[in-house]
């Protein structure tokens, strides 16, 4: 599975800053990075009166905007989405997600601290895998300067990241992601690239993406 590090904090204290300078520095360092920003208000990238508009006011309850250079996914939901929800819609194409909020998820995490904000920190310790803050905190965990994006790096990389790791592979059952010990992992990835190389007029993988539904009755 993808790694995905949350970058939480009290409002103000710099968090997007921080998750800029971490992207800056894991694309120095040759990784994909996705992220992903938590707002509590309702988001409309489709404006009023353009055509994917009168798409979504006609019904649809899926819109994609294409361009040559990126494209933009518009869906109606029910509730507000997972980080292993949208980490499925991202894809299995990146080495690392970091998330900026998402407070309330299982997701490793990073908080930004400010001395003006207080001693108290909204994490508990084992949700924790550093702090960023600029004094000294009296917390058995390790604190970094919001500038020490390598420092704080080096620690993503020995904790999360495998430099060596060549292949990917992600199971989702019902929506929820499955973990993969080793043996599993390479099973999978063994025998899906071996059953597509097998495959006529198929041009060498680097890439598969299966999704199995199963027919009601």
């Amino acid at each position: 599975m993808i790694p995905i590090i949350c970058i939480v904090g009290k409002s103000g204290v710099g968090k997007t800053y921080v998750i800029s300078k971490l992207v800056a520095e894991l694309k120095s360092r040759g990784y994909r990075v996705a992220t992903v920003k938590h707002s509590a208000h309702d988001i409309d990238l489709d404006l009023e009166g353009k055509d994917s508009w009168q798409h979504a006011r006609a019904g649809s309850d899926a819109v994609v905007i294409s361009s040559p250079h990126k494209f933009a996914f518009i869906r109606k939901v029910d509730h507000d989405s997972t980080l292993a929800e949208l980490s499925r819609l991202i894809g299995p194409d990146f080495n690392i997600i970091l998330a900026e909020g998402f407070k309330q998820d299982k997701a490793t995490k990073i908080e930004v601290h400010r001395k003006e904000s207080g001693k108290d920190l909204i994490c508990e310790r084992d949700e924790l895998l550093a702090v960023v803050t600029d004094e000294e905190l009296e917390h058995d965990v390790p604190q970094y300067a919001a500038d020490d994006a390598p420092g704080l790096v080096d620690l993503i990389e020995k904790r999360h990241l495998r430099k060596d790791e060549r292949q990917t592979v992600s199971l989702f059952v019902n929506g929820q992601p499955v973990p993969l010990n080793d043996f599993v992992h390479g099973l999978f990835s063994n025998i899906l690239f071996g059953m597509v190389s097998s495959l006529k007029r198929i041009p060498q993988a680097t890439g598969i993406d299966i999704s199995v539904r199963k027919k009601n009755g």
